[in-house]
This record gives structure tokens, sequence and C-alpha cells, in this order.
């Protein structure tokens, strides 16, 4: 079994095209197609369910893409050792959902890019659960999501860290400094709302079904800064992680108020896949990401 014939396997499985993956070796069409038909040959199984121009993994596809994987990473580690090339280089990709990168990444990856300037960084947005199967179909190599704890068997949690979901109002608003807000009250502002598929409100809409309340009003916005500002110009009220108001709560531009009875906190938590072999990029970036909280925390 040919280590070329692999990287090409694993290529088309993380682009779930023939052409796409040929496009992104460099290869023809042809060769891509032949490679992946000596590895079926030399199995005597198919690893894909065609459908016209359609493939998709059948079960055997993904028991060779896991083997496929592990050997891949196993031979760049190798590379890596023998040749002595442990500095950081190459490309880092993260995936990541908006709230948390643009209020926790830009400091660290200042100042990572500062230090590793041979690193080309790409920061791929996306929801949850995007950005979860962008990791199992090899698009990214970190993950880095704010969630209840996930799990997957071909997972590593390298990093975790707890965050408080606040609620969030204008200084001038009713609400500002209370501590005793009751949810019936809360339910009757217009509500800000992040996105459908964001994991806070999800647990607070469940919540609300739970205590059989339903919000009188919302205005979804898909942008954690515009929340803010919409929020600081008393167009409503909201709730948010922590890391994202910090700056706004510091100048006096919002205020914070409590809700009885009523605590979200979830878990920043930084990902890669234990098949993947993490590379001095990727071990580098997490260093920053876990001195980062450190230094946060004196």
């Amino acid at each position: 079994m040919e280590l070329r014939n692999l990287l090409t396997y694993s290529k088309v499985c993380e682009a779930m095209s023939f052409s796409k993956a040929a496009d992104q070796l460099g290869y023809a069409q042809s060769t891509v197609t032949t490679q992946i038909a000596q590895l079926e040959d030399e199995l005597g199984v198919r690893l894909f369910d065609r459908s016209g121009k359609r493939i998709r993994l059948n079960a055997k596809g993904q028991e060779l893409l896991l083997y496929a994987n592990r050997l891949i990473a196993l031979a760049s580690e190798a590379k890596a050792n023998v040749s002595d090339a442990k500095t950081p280089r190459g490309s880092l990709r993260i995936g990541v959902i908006e709230s948390v990168g643009a209020f926790f990444l830009p400091d660290i990856l200042e100042n990572y890019l500062m230090t590793f300037p041979e690193v080309h960084v790409q920061v791929l947005t996306a929801t949850t659960r995007e950005i979860m199967e962008m990791l199992r179909q090899n698009k990214i190599d970190l993950m880095l999501t704010l969630d209840d704890q996930v799990y997957d068997p071909d997972w590593i949690c390298a990093w975790v860290r707890e965050e408080d979901i606040v609620f969030l109002c204008a200084p001038n608003h009713p609400f500002s400094g209370r501590t005793d807000i009751l949810l019936e009250e809360l339910v009757l502002e217009n509500l800000l709302l992040t996105e459908r598929q964001c994991n806070y409100r999800h647990t607070f809409e469940h919540i609300c079904e739970k205590n059989q309340i339903c919000p009188r009003s919302s205005l979804e916005i898909g942008c954690t800064n515009t929340i803010l500002r919409f929020t600081e110009h008393n167009l409503g009220v909201t709730f948010l992680p922590e890391l994202t108001a910090r700056e706004s709560l510091a100048a006096g531009r919002l205020s914070r108020f409590a809700v009885r009875g009523l605590s979200i906190r979830m878990l920043i938590q930084l990902v890669y896949r234990k098949s993947m072999w993490c590379t001095p990029a990727m071990t580098a970036f997490i260093e920053k990401v876990e001195n980062a909280h450190k230094n946060m925390e004196v």
C-alpha cells in the first residue's frame, strides 16, 4: 500500500470530489482515479458509493480513512524528527465560531505570527456543527469552540476554559446592575439574539421552553460586534460570552444584570484529531493559548 495513494485518498475524502482533489494535488483527474482504483483493487473492497458524479464514503472507506490518516501523520512526524525540522512552519488551519474568533484570537495570533513568521495561518469561521465536521474531514487542524464538553473518540482536547454567558444592557436601561430580574420580565424585552445554531442561544431557549415561556420579540443578528453596538444604543438586551463584552463593560458602554436562578456557563475548547500528527505549528499555537490564559489569570 503506497503512501502516495493514501495521501491522494485522504485528499479525496476531504474534498469529496475526485476533480477537486486533483486540482489541490496538482494531478490530472485520471491520476487520482487510477490511485483510488489501485487502493480498491489492493484491498478488494469499494471505498466509495457512487451516484453519477457524486461520491460518498462507505463503511469500509471510513475505516480505511482512520488508518490512512494515522500513517500519513506518522510519516510527517518521522520526516520532521529525522530532518530536525522542528521550527514551526508551513500552514495552520484554525476553525472557530465567530464570537470566540473575534474576541479571543487577535492578541494570540498577533504574538504567534510575530514569533513564527514562517507559518501561514488560515482562520475559518463557522458554526460549532460546521467546524466539527470540518475537523472530521481534515479541513482544519485545530477547532476552537464554545460549547458543552465536546467528545469524539478521535479528538484530543488540548486546552479548555470555563466561560460565563452574561446578560447585558445599556447603562441607562432599567435592568442595569440589577441581580433580581425574573425570566418572565426578561422575555418581555426586545432580545438581541445570535444565530439559531448558537449553543448558548439554544440553551437559553431550552430554559424558556422548560418554563413554558415564549420571548415576546427578538432581533436575530449574526455578528457579535453588531449585537454589542445595538445593545449599547439601547435597542434591546442580550446575553453573550463574557469575553466578548469585557472591553465595553470596562469602558462603561454596557452594564451587566443577572436573571434570578439562571446561570449559563460553557467551555472554550481547543481540539485536534488524535489520528493526525500534532505539527510543530499546532504545538506552538496550543502553547500560545495556554500562556495567554495564564497571563489573564495573573
